[in-house]
């Protein structure tokens, strides 16, 4: 899979009759509808990460919100590469609805992520942030082998841990 769209992703893992597929979303209208049903649908996250339930416009946040220094040519909504450094990919955020949560789809998911970066050969590390209050993500980053750098970023409402895992290559 290459930076511009690629193929679509596919794991043995089944959700029903049909196998998981990561595939980078344009914004068009049926996928942020489909966007903003998936994040309306773990409010305990963003309780958790802001103390708000999740507002109407997450999708669209999702689509265009930047850390500083980045530009949209940079940015894949399942994930960012080259920040903060070119070698590191950054996991903005992986996130399931909370039907279909503790059900090994995140593991699934977040192994598709793997997959598709490793194809990447600048990038040797993962990267991760996860809310201070929101130990179940730190346990299940933990279990798919990322650890705690020791930096943390100070965001408006919660701090958020960064966690580090080095990109393995078959």
């Amino acid at each position: 899979m290459d930076r511009d769209q690629g193929v679509a992703i596919e794991t043995g893992h089944q959700m029903s009759d049909a196998p998981l597929t990561l595939r980078l979303l344009s914004g068009k209208a049926d996928e942020m509808a489909a966007l903003q049903a998936v994040l309306e649908a773990a409010p305990t996250y963003f309780h958790t990460a802001t103390g708000l339930p999740p507002g109407p416009a997450e999708a669209q946040s999702t689509f265009t919100a930047l850390p500083a220094g980045k530009i949209y040519d940079d940015k894949r909504v399942w994930g960012l590469y080259g920040y903060p450094v070119h070698d590191k990919a950054v996991i903005g955020l992986l996130l399931l609805a909370e039907a279909w949560q503790r059900r090994g789809i995140g593991r699934a998911f977040a192994l598709l992520v793997e997959q598709a970066i490793a194809v990447w050969p600048e990038i040797v590390t993962l990267r991760i942030g996860v809310v201070e209050q929101n130990v179940g993500a730190q346990a299940f980053w933990r279990k798919l082998g990322y650890v705690e750098t020791g930096e943390v970023k100070h965001a408006e409402v919660r701090d958020v841990f960064v966690m580090e895992k080095p990109l393995a290559r078959n």
